[in-house]
């Protein structure tokens, strides 16, 4: 797996990641519950995990619940309970979809939906992720740490369902207009455009 270091996706991390933060913080002013249910922040680090590639898709998911703790003083997430799980979850999501991506690309019969099949498998991953650590601060003196996981898990799907399907409709929509754009190519090398062999990989 090739990894490029380029300016031009450092500066999309690190670009991604303060989009990250501001839409978290406009869907907090208007609704916490709002904002847990869309999870605004998901959005950024997934994109950037598919085109920047894994690494730095780890680093975005990893540093957006920092920069967002800090930027509220503390106050968004809350330390431990909400900042460790979301630091795992949004780096398995910046790497899982960068990784996934590359995996599916390998193979004739996936690789023209690799961005999509790498997006749905991410989504799952980090949030069972979340799950697992998240259990050990929901843990109380009457509770186990598998009861605690297995209400950990069904929450995590069915608190973010309309993020859920909002991921899964406007980031590959937004892919294809980067693509159409001429924009995606400069990332994402692999996706075809018009006039090249249309066996190659396509945004979708």
């Amino acid at each position: 797996m090739k990894t490029k270091f380029t300016t031009l996706n450092v500066v999309t991390t690190a670009m991604l990641a303060a989009v990250a933060v501001i839409l978290a913080s406009v869907f907090h002013a208007f609704d916490v519950a709002l904002s847990s249910l869309f999870s605004p922040m998901h959005f950024p680090v997934l994109l950037c995990g598919i085109m920047c590639g894994p690494y730095l898709g780890l680093i975005c998911g990893v540093v957006t619940p920092l920069i967002s703790f800090l930027s509220t003083g503390g106050a968004r997430p809350p330390f431990p309970a909400g900042l460790i799980p979301m630091i795992f979850e949004l780096a398995a999501y910046g790497f899982t979809a960068g990784l996934m991506r590359w995996l599916f690309l390998k193979n004739t019969k996936t690789n023209r939906f690799a961005s999509v099949l790498a997006l749905i498998i991410a989504m799952i991953a980090g949030r069972l992720i979340n799950a697992f650590v998240g259990a050990f601060f929901m843990m109380g003196d009457s509770s186990s740490y598998f009861a605690a996981l297995g209400t950990k898990i069904l929450g995590n799907f069915t608190s973010t369902w309309a993020g859920i399907i909002l991921q899964i409709v406007l980031i590959p929509l937004i892919l294809f207009a980067l693509q159409r754009g001429g924009i995606l190519i400069k990332y994402l090398p692999d996706t075809p455009v018009a006039g090249k062999n249309k066996s190659s990989a396509s945004a979708e």
